[in-house]
């Protein structure tokens, strides 16, 4: 889990947006904690930056949905968080919490680049707290030190179907778009 940005008073959102603009770095919001948000390894950045690119190119005909990236905010209403995910996709029109805020409600994709100090945080509670939303139907986990992406699909309320897919060759299913990803092209210049 990302380190805290700074001991203080229990924050306000509208305090954390002003900090977080002055700063020009990201923070999470956790019901009045600010986390900042570690810079990525040049492979995360390369991960990050394949899978914005062939997301958007494989949805260019589906007008239905819109990719975003790491500076997306996203709210969590039940526990009151702003967090920041590494891409995620929308259906129709983004619906965010706050003007202000610019948080998007209602991913249907999220994807996680996991890093050591992230990954057992990523698999586990923010999974948990990212399925607080309605909206959400698919999770991506893609490590960055092996070509190895982990899927996480909701069959119903009560139900996440798993998918493992390792090496760089086959695709990456994802149910929630209707699409499939080459591993390959996720990890196109990656160093492992």
């Amino acid at each position: 889990m990302p380190a805290f940005a700074e001991a203080k008073k229990t924050w306000t959102v509208a305090e954390y947006l002003i900090f977080e603009q002055q700063q020009g770095e990201r923070y999470e919001f956790r019901n009045g904690n600010l986390i900042m948000m570690a810079g990525g390894s040049i492979n995360h950045n390369r991960i990050a930056q394949n899978l914005s690119k062939y997301l958007d190119n494989a949805l260019e005909d589906m007008p239905q949905f819109q990719v975003f990236g790491s500076d997306q905010k996203i709210y969590l209403p039940k526990f009151n968080f702003y967090v920041y995910a590494d891409a995620l996709v929308v259906t129709e029109t983004p619906l965010v919490a706050k003007e202000e805020a610019q948080a998007i409600t209602n991913p249907i994709l999220i994807v996680e680049i996991l890093s050591k100090t992230t990954e057992q945080y990523d698999r586990n509670q923010k999974f948990l707290e990212y399925r607080s939303l309605p909206s959400f139907k698919e999770y991506v986990l893609v490590r960055q030190d092996a070509p190895e992406v982990l899927t996480f699909y909701k069959v119903n309320s009560n139900m996440w179907q798993e998918e493992e897919f390792i090496g760089l060759e086959g695709n990456v299913p994802l149910k929630s778009l209707g699409i499939e990803l080459s591993l390959g092209d996720i990890y196109r210049r990656v160093e492992f």
